[in-house]
């Protein structure tokens, strides 16, 4: 589904992100199909570094180079194996395919691909001679991708698993380069976090509003005061799959912060009700007995909406 002029931003709707579809002559996906001397070609082209030690918790993979017009599709692999004898194992494949406008995860094992993933938190962020930087930060259970200083998915680990790979390669770009090194935060190049404004009263003009992007991370310098509320003011999606609002410990992505308040409304579980399911949580190392009730009365598409949460007395 297109979403047009009803929201404006002329993207294609697909559960957990807004996928803007290219205006103009740059991308076309009709007009420029991706041929197989083009792929053939991307894949020719690869830059490819053996990795001394293993990679852990905590190693970070950053990844600089700039998308050509001749070479529509790049990827970046994690994986195993001898590569000059075989085609080796990946554990994962980072696929961006620009005349899409869309990134494939994958694992390929025994010469055999697995599932595709696509869904991501942010717009596409890849475009034809504008140059990236992209992050891979390994975790424990999944890695996460940031690019240029923004997370942009995670993919959880297959079989097999990074923590085994022996070699990091980037096919389809040029002047590609790597770089690996341990990190204590994730993404490095994140931009300084929004504070979030305080007002006396819902109908006081702000005098200073932060240009909000969606999925933020916002301190609240102060905390919550008693008896005042943390307000959000948005347009939901005309298809609305679901939403999320965190109050935490520590405003970072990585590592994962204590989640004291987690307000999950999930629209798609039983959507045809009356109203839709809403899941209250914390997460403190572990996620604890979650709360359900049928309480959300959210309208798709519409123009505004309003969250509050108060922080009364204890």
């Amino acid at each position: 589904m297109v979403c047009g002029n009803k929201c404006g931003c002329s993207a294609f709707c697909r559960r957990l992100f807004c996928r803007a579809k290219p205006s103009g002559s740059d991308v076309n996906e009709d007009a420029i199909p991706v041929t197989s001397t083009q792929l053939a070609e991307a894949r020719d082209i690869k830059f490819t570094q053996n990795l001394i030690e293993p990679l852990s918790i905590g190693s970070l993979i950053v990844c600089t180079g700039t998308p050509s017009d001749d070479l529509p599709w790049f990827a970046v692999n994690i994986g195993c194996g001898n590569l000059e004898t075989t085609r080796g194992d990946v554990a994962v494949h980072f696929n961006v395919r620009l005349p899409q406008c869309y990134v494939v995860r994958n694992t390929r094992r025994h010469d055999k691909w697995g599932p595709e993933e696509t869904t991501a938190y942010k717009l596409f962020p890849f475009k034809i001679n504008r140059p990236f930087t992209i992050e891979v930060l390994v975790d424990e259970k999944e890695t996460l991708w940031a690019v240029d200083g923004e997370h942009y998915c995670s993919f959880a680990h297959r079989n097999p698993s990074p923590l085994a790979a022996g070699w990091v390669q980037v096919a389809g770009v040029r002047d590609a380069a790597l770089k690996i090194h341990k990190t204590d935060i994730y993404p490095t190049l994140a931009p300084p976090l929004l504070d979030v404004p305080f007002r006396t009263s819902l109908s006081e003009p702000a005098k200073e509003e932060p240009v909000w992007r969606p999925n933020v991370i916002a301190t609240l310098t102060n905390g919550i005061p008693e008896g005042h509320q943390v307000v959000i003011v948005g347009r939901l999606r005309p298809l609305l799959h679901s939403l999320s609002i965190d109050l935490m410990d520590f405003g970072r992505e990585w590592p994962r912060a204590n989640i004291l308040l987690h307000a999950n409304v999930r629209a798609h579980v039983e959507s045809q009700l009356a109203r839709q399911l809403v899941v209250l949580n914390a997460w403190l190392g572990a996620w604890g007995p979650e709360r359900r009730q049928r309480t959300a009365k959210l309208v798709p598409g519409t123009e505004v909406s309003i969250f509050s949460i108060c922080c009364l007395s204890s």
